[in-house]
């Protein structure tokens, strides 16, 4: 769930990630970036759930379908400490912010300069987000719907002029809102659009009842930091995640 800007193939064709359950462990588990060779692993339940013998049977489904390494979602402290152990490695790390929506009161509206993104967006969409991020971040086509999908409601939106130039994905889940994606054009930075899409996401959250707001981003990306914290989001202590293992 970062907010940079990345894509790969413009296609609008995806797979979907389905669901595994082992023991009382759930995982959403499809391919990463669309390689039949490595797969992308996003635990859903509590990190005490990640034992070993349960982990153990994850890569073995894995491996029985053909997979060859696995990466997984970005995951805190906990989950990381699990995966370690299971002899997982650190591949990146990502700085986590956060907002008290209930503390920051009325929030500036940000005009109504986006609208909802309809499946004719999605090409333009995956052209921005290839765009800002490198080839590690960026999303495909199936990447971009575990976002939309990954929370129980979502909101996807863009800008266009005439053609997409940014665009957001927020999600919420019970009292917790989620900046899933925020991508603007290279040529399009600077020109106050990721604030005007932070905004909309923050007061969709707020008028949705979302007490916190959170959100990730690589450490190095100073301008969406920048964005970030100039709109009321804290730095927090601990960094997020993404594991690679070999299953070979």
């Amino acid at each position: 769930m970062g907010a940079r800007i990345v894509a790969m193939h413009a296609t609008s064709e995806f797979v979907a990630l389905t669901s595994v359950r082992i023991g009382s462990a759930r995982f959403r588990v499809g391919s990463w970036q669309g390689r039949n060779d490595v797969a992308y692993l996003a635990p859903v339940t509590a990190a005490s759930t990640l034992t070993p013998p349960v982990l153990a049977s994850v890569r073995d489904r894995l491996l029985h379908q053909g997979f060859k390494s696995v990466i997984t979602a970005a995951v805190g402290p906990p989950a990381r400490h699990w995966l370690v152990d299971d002899g997982f490695s650190i591949r990146s790390e990502l700085t986590a912010l956060s907002l008290d929506l209930e503390a920051s009161g009325g929030l500036e509206h940000p005009g109504g300069r986006t609208r909802r993104a309809r499946r004719r967006d999605l090409d333009g969409v995956l052209r921005v987000d290839a765009g800002a991020f490198g080839p590690f971040w960026q999303l495909d086509a199936e990447g971009l719907h575990e976002a939309r999908t990954a929370t129980p409601s979502s909101r996807w939106r863009v800008i266009r002029s005439p053609e997409v130039t940014a665009y957001s994905i927020t999600g919420r889940a019970g009292p917790t809102g989620y900046l899933q994606r925020l991508a603007v054009a290279t040529r399009s930075q600077g020109l106050g659009l990721g604030t005007i899409l932070v905004l909309d996401a923050l007061n969709w959250l707020q008028r949705r009842g979302a007490q916190t707001a959170l959100v990730n981003t690589p450490p190095d990306n100073e301008r969406a930091l920048a964005l970030y914290q100039r709109c009321g989001f804290r730095v927090e202590p601990d960094r997020l995640a993404v594991l690679h293992r070999d299953l070979t």
